[in-house]
């Protein structure tokens, strides 16, 4: 007898007796959004729901089937109760730029909508939609969707409307699942500012899965396990990014409380995120396995947690972001290397609880960790954190003009021997310095002049090769 039919038996003698529900009130505060999680059984499938209620009126939720065998589908039914409604979803273009653009139906004119995440508008109806998926799990946090078994919407017109029939594939050791935002007010105000290009700019589809359990970003060639259309749960998440730093209306602002909530439930209790696959690379060159430590994948996990305890004022927001604090001061202390001149110390990328060699120092990591240390001693005052960070600066100032390569690049890393190598990214670091000298100045009131110099080197390359510059925070 498989574990899975073990599981749902177990399931089964609990749920006689109805439902598990389990009401999360996310904070003390009424205003912020109840969560509810509940767990059922749907024939031989284990059916999950999650659902937001925010203050608002606006709804989030998420269907998760896992089927044991072959059965009918679960459906979900969303009547808009309208005779008009148009859906609005991110297309690509035929070219070889791939450029995205907006494509618009009028759902009166369908009768199924495209498989990609889109907005449904309709009056006193507004929906942000993902696409239906359908994927098996490879193990280590890695899916493989499976592009064609997923049944698309399909659009139904009724003497009362319109009416969303979704229908998620029960088919034997695979998953299906669907998400959505609900509102009766717009979601997004399009014509506000440029609100259609931040909107274009944020892909759910091609490159990246919004799924149950999180985030997950197109697999590498060189992780294990991997899939043409595999998808590994990484702890850092772009979209929240996206969301955060750029916004985008009532859309944003739900959604990134959304996934901040799924982020901490990835979050291991010491307070770092695990990359759970292996990666090849790191294996052959460190004898690192999988489930390691990435230093840039968790600062930036951090510095969102960070961002969501400011802006949502959420205790278990902040709590996250000071466990990560407290979390990279130990592996700090751990795994350094002491630069020549005054006390200054580079951190290692990366770490594992197994044996491994030292790793390198990348510049961008080393930068990044100042400035979620920087942040973080700005938000909370621990005099500790701040120095760290400096420490940590005085690691990258005491080597100086050593960053730059002849052309003016820099390099892109620090090796245990003292020596550089490898290309560094065309302008992530530039934006890592820029953020560095930005924070180094609120708090000293002046600029570090090494900072300034590798910084100005780095434009100049950037600029002299014609290299497509992306101010990111």
């Amino acid at each position: 007898m498989s574990r899975r039919i073990l599981f749902l038996l177990a399931v089964l003698v609990v749920a006689a007796a109805g439902i598990f529900t389990v009401n999360v009130p996310t904070n003390a505060n009424p205003k912020k959004p109840i969560q509810r999680d509940t767990l059922d059984i749907d024939g031989s499938a284990i059916l999950k729901k999650r659902e937001f209620e925010f203050e608002d009126g606006t709804t989030y939720w998420m269907h998760q089937v896992t089927a044991e065998a072959d059965e009918e589908p679960y459906s979900i039914r969303i009547p808009l109760r309208e005779e008009f409604a148009a859906f609005r979803y991110r297309e690509l273009s035929s070219g070889e730029d791939k450029k995205p653009y907006w494509r618009h139906l009028n759902l009166q004119e369908v009768k199924t909508l495209p498989v990609a995440p889109g907005f449904i508008e309709a009056a006193g109806k507004y929906i942000w939609i993902g696409e239906p998926i359908v994927y098996r799990e490879l193990g280590n946090g890695t899916v493989e969707a499976m592009p064609g078994m997923e049944i698309p919407i399909e659009v139904v017109q009724t003497s009362r409307g319109i009416t969303l029939e979704i229908r998620l594939p029960k088919r034997a050791g695979y998953v299906s699942e669907i998400w959505a935002m609900e509102s009766k007010e717009p979601l997004i105000q399009w014509r506000e500012g440029s609100m259609e290009q931040i909107w274009l700019s944020r892909d759910l589809t091609q490159n990246a899965k919004w799924l149950y359990n999180g985030y997950h970003y197109k697999s590498p060639s060189t992780y294990e396990p991997t899939a043409e259309n595999g998808f590994w749960r990484i702890p850092d998440n772009y979209i929240l990014h996206s969301l955060l730093f750029t916004g985008g209306g009532k859309a944003a602002e739900h959604m990134a409380y959304v996934m901040l909530r799924t982020s901490l439930e990835q979050q291991e209790p010491d307070g770092h995120w695990k990359t759970l696959p292996m990666s090849q690379w790191l294996r052959d060159d460190y004898q690192i396995p999988a489930g390691f430590y990435d230093t840039r994948f968790n600062t930036g996990a951090a510095e969102k947690m960070l961002e969501g305890c400011k802006r949502y004022d959420e205790p278990d927001f902040c709590e996250s972001a000071r466990k990560y604090a407290d979390y990279f001061h130990q592996h700090a202390q751990a795994n350094h290397y002491t630069v020549e001149g005054q006390t200054g110390w580079l951190v290692a990328d990366y770490a594992s609880t197994q044996p491994h060699k030292d790793t390198h120092v990348s510049l961008n990591h080393q930068l990044a960790e100042i400035n979620y240390l920087y942040s973080f001693y700005q938000v909370f005052g621990r005099p500790e954190d701040k120095d760290l960070a400096d420490i940590m600066l005085a690691g990258v100032v005491q080597l100086g003009k050593k960053w730059i390569l002849p052309n003016g690049d820099l390099h892109y890393a620090y090796y245990p021997d003292g020596t550089f190598a490898r290309p560094d990214y065309p302008y992530l670091t530039y934006n890592d310095l820029l953020e560095t000298q930005q924070l180094y100045k609120e708090i000293y009131g002046q600029e570090e002049p090494v900072i300034a110099q590798l910084m100005a080197s780095k434009w100049d390359w950037i600029v002299r090769n014609n290299i497509p510059y992306v101010k990111i925070k």
